[in-house]
């Protein structure tokens, strides 16, 4: 453990943060960077030009701030944010942060659906809202619906919606699995389910299965839950011709979750490739 400064420049704080991060990060600089420049609300380049020293009670709350990381708390959700789409969205413990590999996703949402007529959206299982709102935000004539079970995670969504100044974004409390409309609305359906299966819960890193919603990761089955599901009743969810656009894991399971809709007779199925060459999307049509 290194001995905290006992002033308030910026540079010393910087040094012994990345110095306590070292042995528990490998990118223990730039987290340290991250976290202070949070902390001020400043980039990590204004950090290095501050002149300002930090305050006796922003050097206690940094402090605290790096213990928990230590400890594995994600330092999205200790500084209470991330950004996702060149968008700006809160994060806490009620919602799952939002990957860079979920914006594969919006991108396929937008150049899918702004083609067609009609852009009535909704996003199934909303957490923060990350997806509902970086597609209203790039299709402005949609009209998008968020979904989720969880009270506590449409509160945050709520808020991101407010942030992110956007008015053609709504959010509603709803149990996917036990709710099935009475007639097709939709022209797109957005999912990224809880597709972790159980017995592969271990092998996650630890501070994500200690610290994400376990709502958010896992169907406590086999991971297929809601893709099953959502075969069973896109025809109520999704008009004729509209899009069912689902993020799916790694290994097998894009295969399994393929074969949920072609066992339905589903014909118009596409696997599409993350940043990484790894198949992460399922696009579906509806018929």
């Amino acid at each position: 453990m290194v001995t905290a400064p006992q002033d308030g420049q910026i540079t010393n704080w910087l040094n012994w943060s990345a110095a306590e991060l070292v042995h528990s990060l490998e990118d223990n600089k730039q987290e340290a960077e991250w976290l202070l420049s949070s902390l001020l609300n400043c980039s990590k380049s204004e950090l290095y030009l501050q002149k300002n020293e930090l305050s006796e009670e922003q050097c206690e709350l940094f402090q605290d701030w790096i213990s928990r990381r230590i400890k594995g708390e994600p330092a999205q959700y200790i500084a209470g944010w991330t950004e996702f789409y060149g968008h700006r969205f809160n994060v806490n413990k009620s919602v799952l942060i939002p990957r860079a590999e979920t914006e594969r996703l919006v991108d396929v949402a937008i150049y899918t659906l702004q083609e067609l007529e009609k852009h009535q959206i909704v996003d199934i299982g909303t957490g923060s809202g990350c997806i509902a709102i970086s597609v209203a935000a790039e299709i402005p004539s949609a009209s998008v619906l968020g979904l989720d079970i969880s009270p506590e995670a449409l509160v945050t969504a709520e808020e991101n919606a407010s942030i992110n100044k956007l008015l053609n974004v709504q959010f509603l409390q709803t149990d996917f699995l036990q709710f099935t409309p009475s007639e097709p609305v939709y022209d797109g359906l957005l999912m990224n389910p809880p597709y972790i299966p159980t017995n592969e819960m271990d092998t996650l890193m630890k501070e994500v299965r200690d610290y994400e919603p376990d709502l958010a990761l896992t169907d406590h089955e086999d991971g297929l839950t809601f893709y099953r599901h959502l075969a069973d009743t896109a025809q109520k969810w999704v008009h004729p011709g509209g899009w069912l656009i689902l993020e799916v894991g790694l290994g097998e399971h894009p295969q399994k979750a393929t074969a949920c809709f072609d066992t339905k007779g589903f014909a118009q199925l596409e696997l599409i490739a993350d940043f990484n060459t790894d198949d992460r999307i399922l696009k579906v049509q509806v018929v």
